[in-house]
């Protein structure tokens, strides 16, 4: 499955499109994230 990341810098959304594998490697501690998991 994969998932829709998105999280605030600044002014700025950022998103990002992963698989749940690498979830750990895009989610840092110090922000918060809306993780949406996305559906064929």
């Amino acid at each position: 499955m994969q998932y829709l990341v998105t999280w605030y810098e600044g002014d700025d959304i950022n998103y990002v499109i992963v698989p749940a594998d690498d979830l750990p490697e895009v989610i840092e501690e110090d922000k918060n994230y809306i993780v949406v998991p996305l559906v064929a």
